[in-house]
């Protein structure tokens, strides 16, 4: 008899115990307690006026833009709070019957680089909410670039030189801009010559100058020159009228601010050149050239 009992226990318990293992499995089930029904390739949505649906996309991505085939017969956006969920509505009423139903594509760009295809379908409503799953890669943080090479100190001391030279230029310049001299120029082939000044900064040496027209017609200004000029100390070859020798010198920068000059126009100059070593018998002397009369040019020893 005791056995008996403990059947029919067995047997009332039995329903009671399978109840409680559904439960626990409908418990594990996440679309359903979130009320989702998963969309499989291809992916087809059907739509009825005056319903929204939700369509869920991996929280790991995020909708960057929606294009719509149809966007008079249906409206899509990803929800403002939260993108990773797209809304779909159709925004008019059914074709008529015996008409095939209106279908257009909604492209999903993803900010994953993911484009999601779906189609929508406007007729009879099957369910307001889905979701579509995939597998979403990690970002890759983006590579640091590399640190700027360190900047030697030669590097930085030329750099200073640089700016102090273009410094003490552009004091010159403006120099001979606002303080024009009227008195002891050099006259020759039509041109005034005003010595301003010669300033020496580390190798080099700069000549700041203007050069006026005095001529009745408008001259053409050549590039002005600084040559190292040698002259002879012996009788016999001041006799023969042997020319000096006369040896260019390199210029590193020359300005001038405008090289056709009206009659009575000026311009404002200045070089930069590197000063030659040179004996008591050599000259560094500055000349400014008429185009017209090249073998009459305003000359300026400098030293």
């Amino acid at each position: 008899m005791k056995k008996i009992g403990s059947f029919i226990v067995l047997l009332l318990l039995a329903p009671v115990c399978f109840s409680q293992s559904q439960g626990d499995a409908d418990q594990t089930t996440p679309h359903e307690n979130e009320g989702l029904i998963p969309l499989d390739q291809p992916y087809a949505i059907s739509t009825a006026p005056h319903f929204a649906i939700l369509v869920q996309f991996p929280k790991a991505d995020s909708i960057r833009r929606i294009a719509l085939g149809d966007s008079n017969y249906f409206l899509a956006e990803a929800d403002k709070d939260d993108p990773h969920y797209a809304i779909v509505k159709q925004i008019q009423t059914s074709s008529e019957k015996g008409k095939p139903p209106i279908e257009t594509n909604m492209l999903v760009y993803m900010a994953s680089g993911r484009v999601i295809n779906i189609m929508l379908e406007a007729g009879k409503l099957a369910e307001t909410a889905y979701s579509i799953d995939y597998p979403v890669p990690h970002a890759q943080p983006e590579p640091q670039p590399a640190p700027p090479p360190a900047i030697s100190p030669e590097v930085l001391e030329k750099g200073q030189r640089e700016r102090a030279r273009r410094e003490l230029s552009n004091k010159m310049l403006d120099e001979v801009r606002n303080n024009p001299k009227k008195e002891g120029p050099v006259i020759a082939g039509g041109l005034n010559l005003h010595f301003y000044r010669m300033e020496r900064m580390d190798e080099w040496a700069l000549v700041s100058f203007d050069v006026e027209n005095t001529s009745a017609g408008v001259i053409d200004l050549e590039d002005p020159r600084i040559n190292l000029v040698t002259t002879s100390d012996n009788g016999k070859d001041r006799k023969k009228n042997i020319p000096a020798k006369v040896e260019p010198v390199q210029i590193s920068e020359s300005f001038v601010s405008v090289n056709q000059l009206r009659p009575g126009a000026r311009a404002v100059c200045l070089v930069t050149f590197k000063p030659p070593i040179h004996d008591r018998d050599q000259q560094v002397v500055l000349s400014v050239l008429n185009r017209a009369m090249a073998d009459r040019p305003a000359t300026f020893r400098i030293e």
